[in-house]
C-alpha cells in the first residue's frame, strides 16, 4: 500500500503533525551544519596559531644567525638574543627556545612547560626533529584538556648545532565565545524567530482549512445554513488575510456557493413538491369525483363520453408534468448518432411562423437579424436544439406586455459556435436571480399564478450542456428587458 493515496482525506491535525516532523528536521540540519561549521572554523583557529607559531621559530633562528654574524662579541648576541625572546612572550601562554643537539637551553623567553620536564621534553621535541624531519620544520598539536591545545615547533639552525623551538598553547574558549558571539547567537535567534514565525503562518493558514472542514461536515449532517466565516472568503488587510492564498479565499467562496445553490435547491425543491402535491391532487380529485358519479348514476349514461373526454384532459395534464421531469433528468446527454447539421435561420423561422399565433394575441412585433458570415449552419441533435430556442422564445413572448418587442440575433463566434441572442421589452429578471432562473425548480416568481413548473429553462441548459455550449441571462442593451444568450454549435471541418 502507498504511503500517500490521493483518494484518502488528510486531516489537519496530520499536516499540524508534518509541519512539526519539518521544524524538528530543519533543527537537526541546523545542528548539523553548526557542529561541521564549528569543527571547520576550529581547524582553520588551530592552524592559524600553527601558523604564527612556525612564523616565531623560524624569526627565531633567522634573528639568531644575523646578530651572530653582526657582533663578532658572545655578550653582545646574548643580550640582544634575550631582549629579543623576551619581546615574544605569547601573553605568558607560549615558550621560545634556543637549545644545542642535547636540549640545553642557550637562550630562552624564561617561560616553562606546563606539566612537564623542561629538559627531557626539549630532548624529546629534538629527537622527533631529527628523526621525522631531517633538519626541517616539524609540528604538532596535542589537546592537553576540552578547552586548551598545546602547538609545538620546532626547526634546526642551519649551520649551527642548534634548535630553534616553540611551545604555545591556544585556549578553546577564546575561539568558542568568539564562535558563539559572531555565528551562534545571531544564527539561532534568527531561527527561533524564523520558526516562531512559520508556526503561527502555519495556525493561520490551517485555520480556514478547519472552518472549511467544519462547515462541509456540518453541510453533510443536513445543515444548510453553515456557511464559511467570511473573513477567509474575502480580501483585507488583517493579520489572517496576509496568510490567506488566492486559491483558499476562492475555495472557501465556492463552497458557500455551493452550498447557498443546495440550499436553494432545496427550498425549490419544497416549494416545488408543494406545487406538484397541487398540481396531481386536483386533476385526481376531479377523475375520481368524475368516476365516482358515472359509478353512482349520478352523471347519466349519456354524458359519460363529455366526462370521459375531461378525465382524459386531467389525465394528460398529469402525463405532461411526469414527462418534463423526467425528460430533465436526461437531457444533458446527447446520442452522437442523432447530432446532424441543420440551417439556424430555417430553423428560427419555422418556430416564429409557429409561435405567431401567440404574439398576435398580445400585439407582439419581433425582428429576426441574422449574420450570415461564414454561413448558417449548426450542428447537433435539431430536435433538442431547436426545443432550446422554442423555450426561450415563448419565455419571452410570456413576459412580454402587450404591445411590445422581442429581438433575436445570431453571429458567429470565434471559438466554432454560433451566438444566437433573444431579447424582450420585458420586465427584465433582477441581477441576483439572474444565474438562478437556469437552476431546476426555480421560478422568479413563486406564486400560483405563474405556469409551468420551473423546468423550462434548466431543460435549455441541460441541452446545451450536453453540446458543450453555454447560456447565460443579461438585461437588454435595446429593449430594456431580459436578454438571454446561448450557442450553439457549427458543423465540424472536414
Amino acid at each position: 500500500m502507498a504511503l500517500f493515496n490521493r483518494n484518502r482525506p488528510v486531516s489537519t491535525d496530520f499536516a499540524v503533525f508534518l509541519n512539526t516532523f519539518l521544524i524538528i528536521s530543519t533543527v537537526i540540519v541546523f545542528a548539523v551544519l553548526v557542529f561541521i561549521s564549528y569543527q571547520n572554523i576550529s581547524n582553520e583557529y588551530l592552524n592559524n596559531n600553527m601558523a604564527d607559531a612556525g612564523k616565531i621559530c623560524a624569526d627565531a633562528a633567522s634573528d639568531y644567525l644575523l646578530l651572530k654574524n653582526a657582533y663578532s662579541d658572545e655578550s653582545d648576541v646574548s643580550r640582544l638574543m634575550n631582549i629579543y625572546l623576551h619581546s615574544h612572550l605569547f601573553e605568558d601562554r607560549g615558550a621560545i627556545f634556543l637549545t644545542d643537539h642535547e636540549g640545553n637551553i642557550i637562550y630562552s623567553n624564561g617561560l616553562s612547560i606546563y606539566g612537564e620536564d623542561t629538559g627531557s621534553f626539549l630532548r624529546m621535541v629534538i629527537n622527533s626533529v631529527d628523526t621525522n624531519l631531517r633538519g626541517g620544520m616539524y609540528q604538532d598539536a596535542k589537546e592537553l584538556s576540552g578547552t586548551s591545545t598545546r602547538i609545538i615547533t620546532a626547526l634546526k639552525i642551519e649551520h649551527e648545532d642548534m634548535y630553534s623551538i616553540v611551545v604555545s598553547y591556544t585556549e578553546a574558549s577564546e575561539f568558542i565565545n568568539q564562535y558563539v558571539s559572531i555565528i551562534v547567537f545571531p544564527v539561532l535567534v534568527s531561527m527561533i524567530a524564523a520558526i516562531a514565525l512559520f508556526i503561527g503562518f502555519t495556525g493561520l493558514t490551517i485555520r480556514p482549512l478547519k472552518d472549511i472542514s467544519r462547515t462541509v461536515s456540518r453541510v453533510s449532517e443536513g445543515d444548510l445554513t453553515a456557511r464559511v466565516d467570511n473573513r477567509y472568503t474575502q480580501t483585507g488587510d488583517s493579520t489572517g488575510m496576509l496568510t490567506l492564498s488566492s486559491d483558499l479565499t476562492e475555495m472557501a467562496r465556492d463552497v458557500n456557493s455551493m452550498i447557498e445553490v443546495l440550499e436553494n435547491q432545496e427550498n425549490d425543491r419544497a416549494i416545488f413538491i408543494s406545487s406538484i402535491a397541487h398540481d396531481i391532487r386536483t386533476p385526481l380529485t376531479s377523475i375520481n369525483g368524475f368516476v365516482t358519479a358515472m359509478m353512482d348514476g349520478t352523471i347519466p349514461p349519456e354524458l359519460h363520453d363529455k366526462y370521459l373526454t375531461r378525465i382524459k384532459s386531467e389525465v394528460d395534464r398529469i402525463r405532461s408534468l411526469v414527462v418534463s421531469m423526467t425528460e430533465a433528468s436526461s437531457l444533458s446527454h446527447v446520442d452522437p448518432e442523432l447530432m446532424e447539421e441543420f440551417d439556424l435561420k430555417d430553423a428560427l423561422s419555422d418556430l416564429m411562423a409557429e409561435v405567431e399565433p401567440q404574439m398576435r394575441t398580445k400585439n407582439i412585433t419581433y425582428e429576426l437579424k441574422i449574420d450570415e458570415t461564414g454561413g448558417t449552419m449548426v450542428y447537433g441533435e435539431a430536435q433538442m436544439l431547436c426545443r432550446v430556442l422554442l423555450n426561450i422564445v415563448t419565455n419571452a413572448i410570456k413576459f412580454t406586455p402587450d404591445g411590445g418587442k422581442i429581438l433575436i440575433s445570431s453571429y458567429p463566434d470565434k471559438k466554432e459556435a454560433r451566438i444566437i441572442t433573444v431579447e424582450d421589452s420585458g420586465p427584465g429578471v433582477e441581477p441576483d436571480k439572474r444565474s438562478r432562473v437556469f437552476e431546476s425548480f426555480y421560478k422568479a416568481d413563486p406564486s400560483r399564478k405563474q405556469e409551468g413548473f420551473g423546468l423550462g429553462l434548466y431543460i435549455c441548459k441541460q441541452i446545451l450542456t450536453g453540446h458543450g455550449q453555454m447560456i447565460r441571462l443579461d438585461e437588454s442593451p435595446t429593449l430594456g428587458g431580459a436578454m438571454f444568450i446561448f450557442s450553439f454549435p457549427t458543423p465540424p471541418e472536414g
